[in-house]
């Protein structure tokens, strides 16, 4: 188990937040939609899972903003993975 904290960000073309947020929401959608166990945090959102599927999600979320017809998106994804797994929850777990 690993986890991937992901922040897509849509750089053109776009109009506006609410044009960009509309990006956003379909990618929160789609890891919302993949099952896997997710939290949204306010400048990225965060989930955990097998190496592949953790993997495979981020490469479908980069490519949305680009099926929504923006030219140009960075994603920054920071993965943690500790022999034997990790969750969000043992991650966590000193700050709840």
């Amino acid at each position: 188990m690993v986890i991937a904290d992901v922040a897509v960000m849509p750089l053109r073309p776009y109009t506006g937040e609410d044009e960009m947020y509309k990006v956003v929401d379909a990618c929160i959608e789609k890891v919302k939609e993949s099952g896997l166990k997710y939290e949204i945090g306010a400048m990225s959102t965060t989930f955990e899972g097998e190496f592949e599927e953790v993997f495979d999600l981020i490469k479908v979320m980069h490519k949305i903003p680009f099926q929504l017809g923006c030219e140009r998106v960075i994603t920054v994804a920071r993965v943690d993975e500790k022999a034997g797994g990790l969750t969000i929850e043992d991650k966590l777990r000193n700050h709840r």
